[in-house]
């Protein structure tokens, strides 16, 4: 589905590049977090995979093409939903004349039954809607297309708790074997449940990317009074310390992905990291 090899990228008038060989495999059928700090490169990366921004050296593939040739059969397979929202003065019926048929596969009946189920009032201009309503549409249109990759950045900024609960029904209701969903945010918990693959970016490589089943038989966290001698990360709460231990069971624990992203960036700010761009799904 993705495949990228040793890739490289600097912004115009930077002295430092964003991406030095960054690498990273992602097969179909992945629901796949995006985890990183602010300026790490996450929604650039998004970008490039739809064939917006171009890398300046190594591998950037997707579906089998370079996005970078810009091949309309691809453009038409994947549809990236941007962290900030544009939409034009128009109502939703609008909208997708002009802009479904861009997308072979979508589903206008899909996009009725979504666009209900977040009760938007497609008689309403777009434009008028609240930044809520209108991450909602976009949505329901991504997934409407009916493309193989959906890429999504910070796609709950602006949603109530409701509004998040309905984007989890709905990404897991029309996701298959064949499509796979990439999500970045900064909102770690609303990934808790959702994601069966971890990614996390920063300094330019994949510092983490491993499956959801393989983190948890690898590790283990628990809440206790002390911090114990075994323990690899922890913080402090208000129930004592949530604690990331190696699982010494072998079965799958629950983690946290607040936590689990805390150890990951404390070891590579210690130079004690263990993961490596190497690490394949």
């Amino acid at each position: 589905m993705i495949e990228l090899q040793d890739m490289g990228f600097t912004y115009p008038g930077s002295a430092k590049p964003l991406f030095a060989n960054l690498g990273l495999n992602v097969p179909a059928g992945t629901i796949c977090g995006l985890l990183g700090p602010n300026g790490a490169g996450k929604s650039t990366l998004l970008k490039m995979l739809a064939g917006l921004i171009f890398p300046h050296h190594g591998t950037c593939r997707v579906l089998g093409t370079a996005p970078a040739l810009r091949e309309p059969d691809l453009l038409a397979d994947i549809f990236l939903l941007p962290e900030i929202t544009f939409v034009p003065a128009i109502r939703i019926n609008t909208y997708l004349a002009r802009y479904a048929s861009f997308y072979p596969k979508f589903d206008y009946a899909v996009f009725a039954r979504v666009v209900a189920e977040f009760e938007l009032d497609i008689n309403q201009k777009l434009h008028l809607m609240s930044l809520g309503q209108k991450k909602k549409f976009l949505l329901a249109f991504g997934i409407a297309t009916n493309t193989r990759l959906l890429l999504m950045d910070e796609p709950t900024n602006g949603l109530d708790i409701r509004g998040k609960s309905q984007l989890r029904q709905i990404l897991v209701a029309h996701y298959d074997s064949e499509r796979s969903f990439i999500i970045s945010t900064h909102q770690v918990h609303d990934l808790d449940g959702l994601i069966d693959s971890l990614a996390i970016l920063s300094d330019g490589r994949i510092l983490l990317h491993e499956t959801m089943d393989s983190l948890s038989t690898r590790f283990s966290v628990e809440t206790l009074n002390r911090v114990p001698d075994d323990a690899i990360y922890y913080e402090e709460n208000l129930g004592g310390f949530a604690v990331i231990k190696s699982n010494s069971t072998g079965t799958e624990s629950r983690l946290d992905l607040g936590l689990l992203y805390g150890m990951v960036t404390m070891q590579q700010e210690q130079g004690t990291i263990a993961f490596t761009q190497e690490t394949h799904l």
